[in-house]
C-alpha cells in the first residue's frame, strides 16, 4: 500500500495489523518529518520523496512475494525423486575398497554363526570373479 504522509500518520496506526497488509510505503514531501512514526511500524518498508525510488522498492518487493508464492511440495514423486538423487549421490561418493570389504563381511557372517562356513569361504573365494549388475 502506498499512503501520503498525512493520510499513513492517521490511517497506518488502525491498518497495519491486517494479515493480508504486507508492505507499506509512504510517499511525501518531508522525508524527515514521517520518518519519525514511520521507523515505529513494522510493515512501513521506507519513506519516499520520489517515485522512482518507491517503483524500484515495489520491484524487489514484489519479486520477494513471488519467490514465496513458489510452491514446494515434500509428497508423492516430488519426495520420491530427491530421496533417490540423494541415495544416488551418497552411493557415488562412497570410497570402495573390495578387499577391505570382503573381510569386514567374512568376519560378521562369522560372528552371526547364520551362513554356513562353506558359503562364507566360497563368496571370500570367487566375489571378484563375477560381474556386479549396475
Amino acid at each position: 500500500m502506498i499512503v501520503s504522509g498525512s493520510l499513513g500518520l492517521q490511517i497506518v496506526p488502525e491498518i497495519e495489523a491486517w494479515p493480508q497488509l504486507e508492505a507499506i510505503y509512504v510517499f511525501c514531501g518531508n522525508q524527515s518529518i514521517h520518518e519519525q512514526w514511520a521507523k515505529k511500524i513494522s510493515k512501513v518498508k521506507g519513506v519516499y520523496t520520489k517515485i522512482e525510488p518507491i517503483c524500484q522498492a515495489l520491484e524487489i518487493d514484489r519479486q520477494r512475494c513471488d519467490q514465496a508464492m513458489i510452491p514446494i511440495s515434500f509428497n508423492g514423486r516430488d519426495a520420491l525423486f530427491m530421496y533417490t538423487q540423494l541415495l544416488k549421490e551418497a552411493l557415488l561418493e562412497i570410497e570402495d575398497d573390495d578387499v577391505k570389504s570382503i573381510k569386514d563381511l567374512v568376519e560378521y557372517c562369522s560372528l552371526q554363526n547364520d551362513v554356513d562356513d562353506d558359503e562364507i569361504q566360497k563368496v571370500q573365494r570367487e566375489y571378484r570373479n563375477h560381474t556386479p549388475i549396475w
